[in-house]
């Protein structure tokens, strides 16, 4: 009998409870230092972010999608966005102006920050481009998928997070909402990065034909008893 925890129920629980405990520690007992710079719940958001940035990492390399092999090289890419674009959340959420290290301080709280976010994005996004076709139709079969679904809800909360960040909302515990909302947004980001290979594959297996559909027809079978596997 099969006892494994599906990881995204973990996630969820996890996600929960700290919530949870946040909400009590810093609504009823008034422990707002919890949410202050570069205190525990920024740390949080940058543990969730380092471990969406590592699951999107360890699927970028080609040989995890070679049981579709024609759309290999445009999820790898795929793949690597997501890591990117963790790393540029891990960036912004850092806060060094403290330290003593202006180098460091000019590419995280300065403009080096822009240049990074140019060096890093700009390569990746030509490189996108040219499998632009591939990625409107996965848009069209995975819209309604697990990591679309996640990843739409990470960027609900992640904007309502800005309105607090942005003080267009300012209410008592302004601050703190604007934190738990951006550490739940953060967790779905988590939760996609645990469901894209699966996905991916069912999204490009969706319709395929001659022998593609016969790569699909081992894949799929494959990807759904293990859909994270390729994760360890």
């Amino acid at each position: 009998m099969n006892y494994s925890i599906n990881p995204r129920y973990l996630v969820f629980f996890i996600m929960l409870v700290l919530t949870s405990v946040f909400s009590i520690q810093v609504v009823v007992f008034d422990y707002a230092y919890l949410y202050g710079e570069n205190q525990l719940m920024e740390h949080t958001q940058l543990l969730i972010l380092l471990s969406v940035g590592i699951i999107f990492w360890l699927q970028g390399g080609e040989k995890h999608w070679l049981m579709v092999k024609p759309s290999a090289a445009s999820l790898s890419l795929l793949a690597y966005l997501g890591a990117a674009l963790s790393f540029s959340f891990i960036l912004r959420e850092m806060s060094i102006k403290k330290s003593e290290m202006d180098w460091l301080i000019y590419f995280v709280d300065g403009q080096g920050f822009k240049l990074i976010m140019v060096l890093v994005w700009l390569p990746l996004l030509f490189k996108a481009f040219q499998f632009k076709y591939d990625y409107l139709n996965i848009v069209k079969k995975a819209i309604l998928s697990p990591t679309a679904l996640f990843l739409m809800a990470a960027v609900g909360f992640l904007a309502a997070g800005a309105l607090f960040d942005k003080e267009i909302i300012v209410v008592e515990y302004f601050r703190f909402f604007e934190e738990v909302l951006e550490m739940n947004g953060y967790g779905f980001m988590l939760l996609a990065a645990l469901s894209f290979r699966r996905d991916m594959v069912l999204a490009v297996c969706n319709g395929a034909e001659s022998v593609m559909a016969e790569l699909c027809s081992e894949a799929v079978p494959h990807v759904v008893a293990s859909p994270v596997s390729e994760h360890s």
